[in-house]
């Protein structure tokens, strides 16, 4: 058998980055660009990894951007199969989520097993409660594989999804399961240091043998793992730090499955190609400031570094985005710069859609006696700063079990409000730590 597919994850539709009107359209023009390309590919299904929508409350042009998708893409008769990630899903338990809305509406599959004691329960998709583990395509020699968010309760639903699939097998044989697919709304530990709680490489071996194909999302940086873990990244621009993750998008896999291999050599059943989706450009600038001992040599430096950047964007269709840091030590007053001065500097050098200036500097005066802050003094700092979150924490009886966890989540924090982070973005994490830790 011979196939191929389309992954995505994390398209974050709805998304209104920086308040500014065209962001919210260039993650549907990023969306709409995939769909396109799955249907110049002539691919046979595309699956969705979590995170279809940036919130669970979508307003209507955000739905109708989304169906715009997902209608060429039925119109083709291109099965659209997906799961739930921590974004997508209803406020309350009672309530519907416009993932569930579009199923029903039969734009696309929506994954959702039954758990039974943390473990999904193996069972084939219904179209009448729109609920089930896995559904086959291609005559039933593909079967795809869904579990949607689970949180801090990921890596015990991992366990009892290997033992569940390996209670299956022989019926999977028997139905003449040639490829097996397994989407998950999860990470893994490592991959983005700042990001914590996901399953170690470790926690996903015993999917091995189970799983020819494992679609990943939740993690905004791309990744692959032993040619069967695979995450393609966010298809746009969510944050200011995944400007570094250039190669960001989707993939497409072709299957064949002719090929008769052993259980570690279930890789070799397809091939799998990374493509970077059409995104509008970001420029995430870094001016070191040490040693000027007057605004106006900040100015002239900021100037030399846009007018050497800007080259680089100057072929691109779309206005860039531009965020510039100001690192280092200041010789002077921090609040004596300027900051609408030189925003207006990057903005005519640059014509961005967006840009932001982050003022990330020290003053001398704040540097103690004989302290490097590049140096090894800089950790004393944190290590002092995370014993004061940890003891202050450990005064409420609710957090006392994980006082660790949440020191480390008051110091994230801290520094995502330091970075000027969008208030929702640090709203949102604030939300799901709170879940991951209060579960667990």
């Amino acid at each position: 058998m011979k196939a191929s597919f389309i992954h995505i994850a994390d398209t974050h539709l709805g998304y209104e980055q920086y308040g500014v009107r065209e962001r919210f359209n260039d993650f549907s023009r990023a969306f709409w660009d995939i769909v396109d390309d799955a249907l110049y590919r002539e691919a046979d299904f595309l699956v969705i990894a979590g995170d279809l929508f940036h919130k669970r409350a979508i307003d209507a042009l955000t739905l109708i951007h989304a169906i715009e998708g997902l209608k060429k893409l039925k119109t083709k008769g291109i099965p659209v199969i997906a799961i739930e990630g921590n974004h997508d899903r209803s406020y309350y338990r009672e309530g519907i989520s416009w993932l569930q809305f579009l199923c029903h509406e039969q734009y696309l599959t929506l994954l959702s097993p039954r758990m039974r004691d943390g473990a999904p329960v193996i069972a084939s998709w219904e179209q009448s409660t729109m609920a089930g583990s896995h559904m086959d395509v291609l005559d039933g020699k593909v079967r795809v594989y869904g579990l949607p968010w689970q949180g801090a309760a990921t890596a015990r639903s991992i366990e009892g999804l290997a033992q569940a699939l390996e209670a299956t097998r022989p019926e999977e044989e028997a139905a003449g399961i040639e490829y097996r697919l397994l989407m998950m709304h999860t990470g893994v530990d490592g991959v983005v240091p700042r990001v914590q709680g996901l399953p170690t490489m470790a926690h996903f071996q015993s999917l091995r043998r189970h799983v020819d194909y494992l679609a990943l999302g939740h993690v905004h940086k791309p990744y692959e793992f032993d040619d069967w873990i695979y995450n393609p990244g966010s298809t746009e621009t969510c944050g200011a730090e995944e400007a570094a993750w250039e190669d960001r998008g989707y993939y497409f896999v072709e299957i064949d499955s002719n090929t008769t291999q052993s259980d570690d050599e279930r890789s070799s059943k397809h091939h799998a190609t990374h493509l970077v989706s059409t995104r509008r450009p970001f420029a995430r600038l870094e001016v070191r400031v040490d040693g000027l001992s007057e605004p106006n040599e900040v100015y002239n430096r900021l100037d030399t570094h846009c007018r050497r950047e800007r080259t680089r964007y100057e072929g691109d269709a779309l206005r860039p985005l531009v965020q510039v840091q100001l690192t280092g030590t200041l010789a002077f007053d921090a609040g004596s710069l300027d900051i609408p001065y030189m925003e207006k500097l990057v903005y005519d050098l640059f014509e961005p859609l967006y840009a932001r200036i982050e003022n990330n500097t020290n003053d001398r005066d704040y540097i103690p006696e004989g302290g490097d802050i590049d140096g090894r003094d800089r950790s004393t700092w944190h290590e002092l700063e995370r014993r004061i979150f940890e003891d202050l924490v450990s005064r409420d009886s609710r957090y006392m079990v994980h006082r660790e966890q949440w020191s480390q989540v008051l110091a994230d924090l801290k520094r995502m409000a330091l970075e000027k982070e969008e208030p929702t973005e640090i709203a949102q994490f604030l939300r799901n730590k709170r879940a991951e830790l209060l579960e667990a």
